[in-house]
C-alpha cells in the first residue's frame, strides 16, 4: 500500500472515531435527558423558558418563548426522536451520515445561540462539537466502519452524498 493509501486509511478510521464518539454522546445525553423528564411537555417548556432567560441572544431567546415553549409538546417529543434515532443511532452505525452529521451540527449550533452568556456554559464545547460534526459530514464517515460503506459499494458517487 502507498503512503497515500494509508494516509487515506488512517483518515478514514480517525472520522470513523470522531462520528462513533458524538453517536454515543448523543445517546448518554438523550439517555440523561429521558431520565430528567426533559421530553415530556411540561419538562421541556420549563427546560427551554429557563435558556430563554439566561441567553444573551435576545431575539433567540424570543423565538424560544414565541415559537419553542408554546408548542413544547412538538418540540419535545421531536427532539426525543431526532436526538436518538439521527443524532445519536444513525452517527453511531454510520447511515446516511453526512445528513445525520449535519443536522447534529445545526442542533450544536442551537445550543451555542441558546447558551450564549448564561453562567457556568462553557461555549467553545458546542463549537467543537459543530466542528467535528461538520468535519463527519464532509469526509463521509460512515464509509469506514458504518453502514454507508454499504450503500457506497452499490453507487459510490450518488449525485447527492448523502451516505
Amino acid at each position: 500500500m502507498t503512503a497515500a493509501g494509508d494516509r487515506e486509511r488512517r483518515r478514514g478510521w480517525v472520522l470513523a472515531l470522531l462520528r462513533i464518539l458524538m453517536g454515543g454522546m448523543f445517546v448518554a445525553v438523550w439517555a440523561e435527558n429521558l431520565r430528567k423528564d426533559l421530553y415530556t411537555p411540561d419538562g421541556y417548556r420549563d427546560f427551554v423558558t429557563d435558556l430563554a432567560q439566561k441567553t444573551d441572544v435576545t431575539w433567540y431567546g424570543d423565538f424560544i418563548f414565541d415559537v419553542v415553549a408554546p408548542n413544547a409538546a412538538l418540540f419535545a417529543y421531536g427532539q426525543l426522536v431526532l436526538e436518538l434515532v439521527v443524532m445519536g443511532l444513525f452517527l453511531l452505525v454510520g447511515f446516511l451520515t453526512p445528513v445525520s452529521a449535519l443536522v447534529s451540527a445545526g442542533f450544536s449550533l442551537n445550543l451555542l445561540l441558546s447558551s450564549w452568556g448564561v453562567p457556568g456554559e462553557w461555549q467553545g464545547t458546542y463549537v467543537m462539537m459543530t466542528a467535528i460534526l461538520l468535519a463527519v459530514a464532509i469526509g463521509q464517515a460512515g464509509r469506514t466502519l458504518g453502514m454507508d460503506a454499504l450503500l457506497a459499494r452499490r453507487d459510490p458517487s450518488p449525485r447527492l452524498p448523502y451516505y
